[in-house]
């Protein structure tokens, strides 16, 4: 049985499944519960869950209850306190909004937690992060488009090639997934595109898979500070372990062309941009030194179907490797892309990363699914 849970969060309009992964889990023989108008900001009703084979219910003793949980956003502690000992929980985890006591309740009610941001394909391939990257990239370009028009108090461009005309500049700071699609995007629309990065690598891998009509440069104050005076659109996306690094400064936005466009996609960890605010969906700009300023966080959430699809596809694959082999910790010892986003289990902390960013004892995973 696996039960799937609304989400929590503030704007937080994606859901983990469609009525079409539901169909696909049903017949393989699962139980599925869906919670009472799980996708209708996603466009999906609750009849279209039912006549895929789930049962809808409103009822959170009966959601909470399963042995298999999963949620989009990350769960609070009001709802683990629900949870069954020993459930096994599927979830973002966004580790920068966690305190010590999120993690001592689900040791302390021996969960097994996967974090969707943890899962690793190889070396070094997040297909959560990078799906949802790739959303978020092309999204901060379509979003800068509109804010550039006439009606929305831009300067009245239009991303294209256009005869006789001189291209967008856009600037794009990052050169991780979000910031790669960003620049393709840009790219593809005709515009003129610098991509900005310190890690020269990314910024190889980027021109070598976008093509040389993308600009690569590093990141230095004189050389962005130069570079803003002349551009239309600028995309922040850096990220960082606690916060997004600050890279441009007050006195740079001040310089820029009236009515340029700042998106900081990276406004999830703090902005990379320092005159970069945390915006709403009903709300979304902010004009300072009359640049126009997006600042909604969680970016593939304007576009929850497209995001629901994307996420859909990944967590039925990760149910089904999980369920396919004997259970959760079969599923486990045959999938090292599943190993690797379990951070909690059976009451024992089994990530690296969060033992080191929380003071909690540490136990190897493989070591305990022998």
């Amino acid at each position: 049985m696996v039960s799937f849970a609304k989400a929590s969060t503030l704007q937080e309009r994606r859901v983990a499944i469609t009525p079409e992964g539901v169909k696909q889990l049903c017949q393989l023989g699962h139980e599925i519960i869906i919670e009472k108008d799980l996708g209708l900001h996603a466009g999906y009703d609750n009849r279209s869950y039912s006549e895929a084979g789930a049962e809808v219910t409103a009822d959170d003793k009966r959601v909470f209850g399963s042995p298999f949980v999963v949620k989009i956003d990350p769960f609070t502690l009001e709802e683990i306190e629900k949870i069954p000992v020993g459930c096994t929980l599927l979830s973002a985890l966004q580790i920068k909004t966690k305190e010590k006591a999120y993690f001592e309740k689900l040791l302390e009610k021996k969960i097994t937690a996967i974090g969707l941001e943890f899962i690793r394909e190889g070396s070094n391939h997040f297909p959560f992060v990078e799906s949802l990257g790739e959303i978020a990239g092309q999204s901060a370009i379509h979003i800068a488009s509109e804010l550039l028009s006439a009606s929305n108090k831009g300067k009245g461009l239009l991303f294209g090639s256009i005869t006789g005309v001189p291209p967008i500049q856009t600037v794009v700071i990052g050169a991780q997934t979000t910031g790669v699609e960003a620049a393709r995007t840009a790219l593809s629309l005709g515009s003129d595109v610098t991509l900005y990065d310190n890690d020269l690598s990314k910024l190889r891998s980027a021109r070598n898979n976008i093509g040389p009509n993308l600009h690569t440069s590093t990141l230095s104050q004189e050389g962005i500070s130069k570079h803003l005076k002349t551009a239309d659109v600028v995309i922040g996306t850096l990220t960082g372990e606690k916060r997004a690094p600050i890279v441009v400064l007050e006195s740079m936005v001040a310089q820029m062309k009236s009515g340029s466009i700042i998106v900081d996609v990276s406004i999830d960890s703090g902005g990379c941009i320092e005159t970069s605010e945390l915006t709403t969906h009903d709300n979304p700009i902010r004009v300072i030194y009359d640049v126009i300023h997006y600042g909604v966080p969680n970016i593939p959430s304007r576009y929850p179907k497209t995001s629901s699809i994307a996420l859909n596809a990944l967590v039925v694959s990760y149910l089904l490797k999980l369920t396919s082999n004997g259970g959760v910790p079969a599923g486990f010892k045959n999938s090292q892309e599943l190993q690797s986003g379990v951070y909690t289990y059976n009451g024992y902390l089994t990530s690296n990363f969060v033992a080191d960013w929380f003071p909690l004892p540490f136990r190897n995973l493989s070591l305990l699914t022998l």
